[in-house]
């Protein structure tokens, strides 16, 4: 094989970790974390096809403070495969903060071609729980909805995401809503009236003094329950692919029937 001009190939991807358009960081989940990570190689143009040829594939990662990694495997012929997996054990995953991953390939005339490098962030902080609830607005002193609340449900269900000074600008929060038949938040969720809102990049006034959003729209999140029924709030929060933080459970009991009457109030 003739000398060629090096390539120059795409970063690498990394099983449960988020490409770097969505995570810039590359922030590892915290159970990988404990497992370590596989590094996806896809086959490279030209490899290796005749007999007594042979491709050099490096894997590398970097990290300041930590011995650098190095794993290095030969493939013939008949070693070819679609991709490649690589598997970086989690005794090289020890040290908090961030390093760069990618890869090289000598092929068998010793032409050598590397990846881009992509950022690969390590962080064993736990999780943060039990972090401060969200809190329904308008609820009665008795922590109800109902025909009386004002304004209206029907118009939506106003809660709030209390200020989040525990994580950073740029995390992800999901709130989730979910709508029983039941009180106390228990017994099998009226999955249809579920509701999810996610704001992706939370800027610095979201952390210094949280947000407000409204649970809409009423036909399908809130009508579901009519009658001693209940709704639980809750978040969580993302850096990256990483759970980093999941707050305590909000209840709101909803009741809409008046007494005295058989149908229940609202649209």
């Amino acid at each position: 094989m003739a000398p060629n001009k090096p390539l120059t190939f795409d970063a690498p991807k990394v099983e449960g970790v988020d490409d770097p358009d969505v995570d810039p960081e590359g922030h590892i989940p915290l159970p990988l974390l404990l497992t370590g990570v596989d590094v996806i190689v896809p086959l490279w143009k030209e490899p290796a096809t005749e007999p007594g040829e042979r491709d050099i594939l490096t894997v590398r990662f970097e990290q300041p403070g930590q011995i650098p990694v190095k794993i290095e495997n030969i493939y013939t012929p008949a070693d070819m495969k679609p991709e490649f997996i690589i598997h970086i054990g989690p005794e090289h995953l020890l040290n908090n903060g961030v390093g760069e991953l990618w890869y090289e390939l000598l092929d068998t005339a010793d032409n050598p071609s590397s990846s881009y490098r992509r950022k690969l962030t390590i962080d064993h902080a736990p999780i943060q729980n039990d972090v401060e609830e969200p809190h329904f607005l308008y609820k009665n002193d008795e922590g109800y909805y109902n025909c009386y609340t004002e304004p209206p449900i029907w118009l939506g269900v106003h809660v709030v995401v209390p200020p989040l000074t525990l994580f950073k600008v740029g995390d992800r929060c999901e709130v989730t809503w979910k709508g029983y038949p039941s009180l106390n938040g228990s017994g099998p969720e009226i999955v249809s009236a579920r509701w999810v809102n996610v704001r992706q990049n939370l800027s610095d006034k979201d952390i210094r003094e949280g947000y407000e959003l409204v649970v809409e729209p009423y036909s399908t999140h809130i009508k579901p329950m009519e009658e001693n029924a209940s709704a639980t709030l809750v978040y969580e929060i993302y850096r990256g692919a990483r759970l980093v933080g999941v707050s305590k459970t909000a209840l709101a009991r909803i009741d809409r029937i008046i007494p005295g009457d058989d149908l229940p109030c609202g649209p």
